[in-house]
């Protein structure tokens, strides 16, 4: 009897699920980040051995990780792999791949905004994407970028600002003080993630008619759907129709984020019927079956 095991290894948490030939569920596992960029490569390790302690000797391997961006990282994707299955068939593929064969079968955009963003497809030559970048250089519409805005609208106005907003402020930071969150902000190593956390916060701000979170979904909504509309126009066929997949926590945070992108993104795409709609299945689902697929013709 074969095993299979799907990893989803992200910037904020790693998550493994196994099964066997009967679609038995015999292992599941969850742990801390996993990104081969961003995490520390001590602290990646020891996440991703305590997400797969216990796990039984699999056959088919598939991580998908947060920041493999080359051969390089995938090669060391791949080695991580062997190491804790050894003996194993091993693959390792971007994250946005999972998110993607988790999508339905009509699906032809996977939009994915988490912590970071990027969007992707599947052509003849295997799954392209568009965006991503990091938090620095792009991740446009994600947890980042509409965290930073929420927290320069409380450093800026802490008087204006919303009970929610103070609140989870204070959560996440233990502190009010500007200085001490600012030096948290630069020497925590983990920007992204920190500020990803008050995203929710200002989706129900939004909702609420707060005018920063209105701005910052117009502008940050507009960015995403930017991205989407130059990755149609690059790798979809001409068609009458779309069909999107979201993926990532932005879109389960608040409904306010769905719907607004979804009527920017018809509004850029005003030829096409655009449907979007969220995945029915978490990503880590699609790892499992890139594993599936390394027992074809074994």
């Amino acid at each position: 009897m074969s095993v299979f095991v799907g990893l989803d290894c992200g910037g904020s948490s790693s998550r493994v699920l196994a099964v066997d030939d009967a679609g038995n569920v015999v292992f599941q596992g969850q742990s801390g980040a996993a990104n081969l960029v961003s995490t520390p490569e001590a602290r990646l390790k020891r996440n991703l051995l305590n997400a797969t302690r216990g796990c039984e000797p699999a056959n088919f391997v598939c991580g998908c990780f947060a920041g493999l961006l080359g051969d390089e990282t995938r090669h060391q994707a791949e080695d991580l792999l062997r190491q804790m299955f050894p003996g194993s068939q091993v693959r390792a593929e971007p994250d946005y791949t999972a998110a993607y064969y988790s999508s339905p079968p009509e699906t032809d955009v996977c939009v994915i905004a988490g912590t970071g963003s990027l969007v992707c497809s599947r052509t003849e030559h295997g799954v392209v994407k568009t965006g991503g970048r990091g938090f620095i250089l792009g991740d446009y519409g994600s947890g980042f970028h509409y965290g930073r805005d929420a927290l320069v609208h409380f450093l800026d106005y802490p008087r204006e600002a919303s009970q929610p907003l103070k609140q989870i402020v204070h959560e996440v930071f233990g502190t009010e003080d500007e200085a001490t969150i600012v030096s948290a902000v630069y020497r925590g190593g983990t920007t992204a993630q920190v500020l990803a956390r008050l995203a929710k916060v200002l989706g129900s701000d939004a909702a609420a008619g707060e005018g920063y979170a209105l701005a910052s979904l117009e502008r940050n909504g507009s960015a995403l759907a930017d991205v989407v509309t130059e990755h149609v126009h690059r790798y979809i066929p001409p068609s009458d129709t779309l069909s999107v997949s979201l993926a990532g926590g932005i879109w389960k945070a608040a409904s306010i984020f769905k719907k607004r992108f979804e009527e920017i993104l018809a509004s850029r795409l005003p030829d096409r019927t655009v449907t979007v709609h969220r995945l029915s299945k978490p990503p880590l689902y699609g790892a499992l079956e890139l594993a599936k697929e390394l027992s074809v013709g074994n």
